[in-house]
């Protein structure tokens, strides 16, 4: 995915502790709440044949989209690995199947 941005968007590249380090707490986060992801996939872009959400870097930003047959949709776009690990996160605790649809609440997590 190729994003054009226009002069008006200035981002500061900042280094982070070390490439994957986000991924990997996303993935014991996911684990912890016991939320059905195959956790080896996170940071694999389209890894989802069947249809699933994707997190990965591309280029110099982060993405999280949902992914079926090679389409990509809903996609949203950070800098940030931090920020697109939280929305990933939030986005699946919050999924209509967990019973956590409600719009504006917190997510009720499964006991």
């Amino acid at each position: 995915m190729k994003i054009q941005w226009s002069e008006e968007y200035e981002f500061v590249q900042t280094p982070e502790p070390t490439p994957d380090w986000a991924l990997r707490e996303l993935a014991l986060e996911l684990q912890r709440l016991k939320i059905d992801i195959n956790v080896r996939l996170l940071g694999v872009p389209d890894a989802f044949p069947d249809g699933g959400w994707c997190i990965h870097k591309e280029d110099d930003i982060w993405l999280v989209y949902h992914s079926e047959r090679g389409r990509r949709s809903g996609a949203a776009i950070f800098t940030s690995s931090f920020d697109a690990a939280n929305f990933y996160l939030w986005s699946r605790v919050a999924h209509p199947r967990n019973d956590n649809s409600d719009v504006g609440m917190l997510p009720r997590l499964k006991k």
